[in-house]
């Protein structure tokens, strides 16, 4: 049994019970492990889409970033750092009892869909974010990252029915977004300087007129791609309402709720409607039953991102300013968007109003459980819990413009769906002996079943430019796919409190995972003491809480079971292929490894918790070491096999270190009330160990090949080669051959990679909100940081190619670069088709993530019963709130937000720190109310 810090009453003052598998629960007075909790305050009428972007800065060790701001766009959140060498880093998500998964991406057209958005922020109680081996050890193989548990409001015995209406409306920008880029004046000087350091034109003015030329500008354009592929600004509205009451023996709560998010993107939308329902009934004073449903539709018009010509966040360079959105008679401009460049008839504008990507997704969450005294001390509990989620997709490229030229016009659609079920049943039974020997066991088990389908067909060659497989004349290669996974477990927790002080826990886990090779059981466990050292005679009354807390246990993990396609990678496969004239032939598809085995994360967790003067102060300070041994790595094999590429195996040890403090601190307590909540973290996240030690993993094409995985380094750590800077005779770039740092070479293919000690993991991250009460205002303000890592731009060879790609530029390129009359410039000499590579990767694009964010400011106004005679209203209130308000970056050459993601490398670590132009954080005012009544 763990306890909550105590926090503020805005973030979560109120010391709370947490309920885990199979009625198991972290009773608040009983402090063992580290665990936060958030409360309803901070998620009610967000103008988030996800649950999960609310935690970010909020608990401390978790890390949040985003592939994107936009909405239902998948999210990474690791919480004490990386555990796992591939699949996601994300902690389990409970809601209600129901294991929902990793909130891993199952969208087939979609470029990604994050299911925790489909969860209505709006209907959440509160959030558990578990943290040490003491609490997430009863969810066992799916726990060894931290488990989140989401508990959804319900209703109240005794309670005359009361309602609620809520709403707010949010205005959102792009929150930070530095990147200059060229105007077409800018633009054609660049071209011309180019043709001069080239030998191309004599002097600048001739340089501007051949690059004019040779880039068919028509002498008057100056056009602004992306305000022409954005709204002037993006909505964000959300309606909610609920009714909430009961009797002796029945409690309900009802709610309903309507988000409607209008991003900056032309014609891209977040719609979701959500129905949620709880009902508590007492059959007898020893049985009570219990149901909670919940429902959402997402209706979401989306887009390509990444590096695909067609993504709307790419027409900052990929066509430049000289080029126009329409020709002379007003149609889209098809033909001129720049020679030499493969963007022909992508002009974005029209394909964003005349493609589109669209996703209609359902999801059903429900639990019902039951609890049953059957004897004095002796209770029986069981829950059995659904989650259901359909994906109808669809893609539609029109024969006129775009990729669909190529094909003739082209339509996909997809219908996927996964089903989830667990059931957990426990016997629980507790004594207490003369007043002091406080005993309490369980003893569980639980099933889980998760199975997936996928169903997909593709046509091209439209007989006519309408969205409708119909209209097909050529049918391409469907495809189906069924997937299935299981696991079996066996529980059992023991906890004994002697005179209210001393406090023993111990709880074994048996887990068995069909996912794995011959060795699919594994036993798991944890122990865990605290000490109340407040409670001792010794201590003064001025000190409220003193607890000394310590646990050790040992952990399973299977991280790529939440993602669906590796569920039978420990089995040999073969597959049909076609090979020359057709022939058919088998292949292995998979070579399987029988070997595969779990994943073992031995964790301990020492700490302290403290409260004095009536709690104005208090807090906790966690230390902790989380070890994973036989960490899972796809290897790559031999390529005279002749495929496939990699198999899955045991390789390695991964070592996560770390300290952790939260304080809260009341100034002052009275009609006047100053709050102040603060947390910190550091996490040191290292490969230790692998099989083979001079082994050098690199994150691959997607991430530029930047990072890599190696034995004695930070898991992710950057490795390229070292930028050295610009010759000032002749305008070279320069690179360090090697990890001396002292001779240098202008020619970046031959330098050697260098660690560089910086990962996209930050080392150190922290919150800190301030609350101002008096009367009935409220007035907080929240900031955010992380710090110590590193960031970086995948298509920087691009957006600042020194002439490699004569593509628009960022003015840095203008500005910012070697000429005889500015011999200190940053940037290489520019060179029509630049031979130098010294836009290639390296650490001149790495870029200092460290940040200061203030992620929310809020004022709000109650009225209280001002209006209870006149109207019926038990309480008004009005806010004003921001999210996003802004941010300070300490590297001066940051220009992209740098907690931005990728999603191209999946959920994995890859997609860490990396800025692929993706949807941008967004920055949020907001005007809302909420009505009690």
């Amino acid at each position: 049994m763990l306890a909550q810090k105590k926090k503020s009453d805005t973030t979560e003052t109120k010391i709370q019970e947490v309920v885990l598998v199979g009625g198991v629960k972290l009773d608040p007075a009983v402090k063992l492990g580290s665990y936060s909790v958030v409360s309803k305050s901070n998620f009610e009428s967000t103008p988030v889409a996800s649950v999960d972007e609310v935690l970010n800065g909020r608990v401390a060790g978790l890390t949040f970033s985003t592939s994107g701001g936009d909405p239902g766009a998948s999210n990474m959140i690791t919480i004490r750092g990386v555990g796992s060498l591939i699949g996601t880093p994300n902690p389990l998500y409970v809601i209600d009892g129901v294991i929902v998964g990793k909130g891993s991406d199952s969208s087939q057209v979609m470029e990604s869909w994050n299911p925790l958005a489909s969860i209505d922020p709006n209907t959440i109680e509160k959030v558990a974010v578990l943290k040490d081996a003491s609490a997430t050890a009863l969810y066992g193989a799916r726990g060894a990252n931290g488990v989140i548990v989401i508990t959804t409001k319900r209703g109240k015995f005794n309670q005359k029915t009361r309602f609620n209406f809520s709403s707010d409306l949010s205005v959102q920008n792009i929150a930070y977004d530095k990147q200059k880029y060229m105007n077409a004046s800018e633009f054609l000087q660049w071209g011309g300087m180019m043709y001069v350091n080239s030998g191309l034109a004599t002097d600048l003015q001739d340089g501007i007129s051949k690059f004019s030329f040779n880039q068919d500008y028509d002498g008057h354009t100056n056009e602004n791609w992306q305000k022409a592929v954005q709204r002037n600004n993006s909505t964000v509205n959300t309606y909610n309402f609920s009714a909430t009451g009961g009797g002796e023996n029945t409690s309900f709560r009802i709610g309903g709720s309507y988000y409607e998010n209008e991003p900056l993107v032309l014609n891209s939308k977040f719609n979701r409607i959500s129905i949620s329902t709880a009902i508590d009934h007492r059959i007898t004073d020893k049985l009570n039953i219990n149901y909670i449903g919940n429902f959402t539709n997402v209706e979401r018009n989306t887009y390509d991102d990444g590096g695909a010509y067609r993504n709307p966040w790419l027409t900052n360079w990929y066509i430049a300013p000289i080029y126009p959105v329409y020709d002379k008679f007003g149609n889209y401009n098809q033909e001129n968007l720049g020679r030499g460049n493969e963007n022909a008839n992508f002009n974005p504008v029209a394909i964003q109003n005349m493609d589109f990507m669209t996703g209609s997704i359902k999801t059903f969450v429900s639990s019902l459980s039951a609890e049953w005294q059957v004897a004095k001390g002796l209770y029986l509990n069981s829950l059995y819990g659904v989650q259901y989620q359909a994906l109808d997709e669809k893609k539609y490229w029109d024969p006129r413009i775009g990729d669909g030229l190529s094909y003739g016009g082209y339509i996909l659609e997809s219908r996927t769906s996964t089903f989830d079920w667990n059931w957990n049943t426990s016997l629980s039974y507790r004594k207490i002996f003369n007043d002091v020997h406080d005993f309490q066991v369980y003893l569980g088990t639980e099933y889980q079943e998760h199975k997936y389908y996928a169903f997909g067909t593709q046509v091209d060659h439209l007989s006519k430019p309408i969205p409708y497989i119909a209209f097909a004349t050529n049918y391409l290669q469907p495809w189906e796919d069924r997937l299935k996974w299981t696991q079996i477990s066996y529980y059992s927790r023991l906890n004994y409190t002697y005179n209210g002080k001393y406090n023993l826990a111990g709880q074994i886990r048996r887990d068995g995972n069909s996912t794995l090779g011959n060795t699919k059981f594994g036993n798991f466990w944890s122990v865990a003491g605290s000490w109340s050292i407040a409670k001792e005679s010794f201590i003064p009354e001025s000190i409220n809480d003193l607890t000394l807390r310590a646990n050790y246990g040992e952990l399973g993990n299977i991280p790529y079971a939440d993602q669906w396609g590796p569920q039978y990678n420990a089995y040999a496969l073969v597959s049909p292929t076609g090979l020359y004239a057709n022939d058919a032939a088998t292949t292995i598809a998979t070579p399987g490894n029988d070997l595969l085995k779990w994943e073992v994360s031995k964790q301990y967790n020492i700490g302290l918790d403290f409260g004095f003067l009536n709690n104005n102060i208090s807090g906790s300070v966690d230390v902790y070491q989380r070890k994973t041994t036989d960490a899972i790595y796809s290897l790559v094999t031999a390529a005279t096999s002749g495929g496939p590429g990699s198999y899955f195996k045991n390789i390695g040890t991964i070592l996560n270190k770390g300290v952790e403090a939260t304080m809260t601190f009341k100034p002052f307590n009275k009609e006047f009330k100053w709050i102040i909540d603060a947390n910190f973290a550091y996490n040191r996240n290292t490969v230790e160990d692998l099989i083979q030690p001079s082994y050098i993993g690199l994150d691959g094409g997607t991430g530029n090949n930047m990072r890599a995985v190696a034995q004695g380094h930070l898991l992710a750590e950057y490795y390229t080669y070292a930028w050295a800077g610009v010759d000032k005779a002749t305008g070279a770039g320069l690179f360090y051959t090697d990890d001396t740092r002292t001779a240098t070479t202008t020619n970046r293919l031959e330098a050697k990679r260098v660690w560089q000690g910086k990962s996209p993991f930050p080392k150190y991250t922290g919150g800190i909100k301030s609350e101002f009460r008096y009367k009935n205002w409220a007035l907080s303000a929240f900031f955010t940081g992380q710090f110590e890592y590193s960031v970086h731009n995948r298509w920087q060879g691009y957006v600042l190619s020194d002439g490699s790609a004569v593509n628009n530029q960022t003015t840095d390129a203008l500005y910012d670069s070697w000429t005889p009359d500015n011999p200190n410039a940053t940037n290489p000499k520019q060179l029509l088709n630049n031979p130098a590579n010294a836009s290639g990767p390296s650490s001149r694009w790495m870029r200092d993530g460290d940040h200061i964010r203030l992620k929310e400011a809020r004022l709000s106004y109650s009225f209280g019963k001002m209006f209870k005679e006149a109207v019926g209203i038990d309480n008004l209130t009005v806010y004003v709130r921001g999210v996003n308000l802004w941010l300070y970056t300490f590297d001066k050459n940051l220009t992209f937000d740098p907690e931005s993601n990728s999603n191209a490398g999946g959920s994995g670590w890859v997609g860490k720190g990396l800025y692929d132009y993706t949807s941008p954080l967004m920055r949020s005012m907001s005007f809302g109310i909420s009505v009690d009544f």
